[in-house]
């Protein structure tokens, strides 16, 4: 058999191959590469007619790899981590950082002036000037995996899966309360009913979020509260509760900086929530510089960093 040499057509396809694994079907693999169903169909076969061999049944009785597709997809995984090891190391040990660093968050991450994230992107810009920045607002729901496909280099969550092979550690944190429209026409109900012994009211429209926090699924039990829209944003809740559908909780900063709603507080015995942001990145990826300048800044308190103001060094 002729010497096999993979070209970077070869590793493109190999880490296609390896996603439709991960994901246990093309379909799901498409959706998390952002590609085209055909086009990852096509980067299989491709793939198979270059090995030769027949690596998944696919079809209506869902999808399997083959014995040889098993092993295949064992190596691949060895040959895509060693891949990113290189690229990591090489350019630790150049300490010459270019190209890009892609920053996911979710939404309304910026205006808390706890999260401090625009000081850290200061600083990768003051100790990196060379390197390209993405910044890119995502959903809960996609941000971590965005991550794990490495279509982010480093993500803010306030909601994590602990996916692996991500690490996390908490950031921050944000106060959330329960707000309504001053002149809803149901307001003094509604504030009866929060307090009410025992959540023993009468129902409460609600504006829930999509995704579920456990401080925020404590107030729902707790109290009557009863959904009438579900939605993705802080934004949208702000609208909603402006549009005198209900009730919905927001971060205290955010309600501040919508005062043209005059939405009012609704004050309630297990408020404020407190909500807890990640700092989130791939374990290979710890000692990535760029991130390790965002992620180490971001994690110091305001006192060591005006400290280290005073005393200016090299960054580690």
């Amino acid at each position: 058999m002729p010497a096999f040499h993979l070209s970077n057509l070869d590793v493109k396809q190999l880490r296609v191959f390896a996603s439709i694994v991960e994901h246990e079907g093309l379909s799901s693999a498409a959706s998390a590469l952002g590609m085209d169903l055909t086009a990852v169909s096509r980067a299989l076969s491709s793939l198979e007619t270059r090995l030769g061999i027949r690596l998944c049944q696919r079809g209506r009785s869902g999808f399997a790899l083959t014995s040889q597709g098993k092993e295949i997809y064992r190596q691949t995984q060895r040959l895509i981590q060693e891949f990113d090891e290189f690229e990591t190391s090489a350019r630790i040990i150049s300490q010459t950082v270019k190209g890009r660093l892609r920053l996911g968050l979710i939404d309304n991450t910026l205006p808390n002036p706890q999260a401090r994230v625009v000081q850290a992107l200061q600083k990768v810009a003051t100790t990196y000037p060379d390197m390209f920045v993405e910044l890119s607002v995502m959903s809960p729901a996609t941000i971590e995996i965005a991550l794990r496909e490495r279509h982010l280099d480093v993500a803010i969550t306030a909601q994590p899966n602990y996916l692996s092979p991500l690490s996390y550690l908490p950031a921050f944190s944000e106060q959330q309360r329960v707000y309504i429209a001053r002149d809803n026409p149901d307001r003094e109900s509604i504030e009866a009913s929060f307090a009410a012994p025992d959540g023993n009211g009468k129902p409460i429209p609600f504006i829930a979020r999509r995704y579920k926090m456990p401080s925020f699924n404590r107030l729902e039990r707790a109290y009557p509260l009863v959904p009438v829209a579900t939605v993705d944003s802080v934004e949208t809740i702000t609208t909603l509760i402006a549009a005198h559908f209900g009730v919905g909780v927001l971060p205290t900063h955010y309600a501040e900086l919508m005062r043209s709603f005059d939405l009012v507080e609704i004050v309630v015995p297990r408020t404020p929530l407190m909500l807890t942001f990640y700092i989130a990145y791939r374990a290979d990826m710890a000692e990535e510089p760029t991130i390790k300048v965002f992620r180490d800044f971001l994690l110091k308190s305001e006192a060591d960093d005006g400290r280290s103001h005073r005393s200016p060094g090299r960054p580690r």
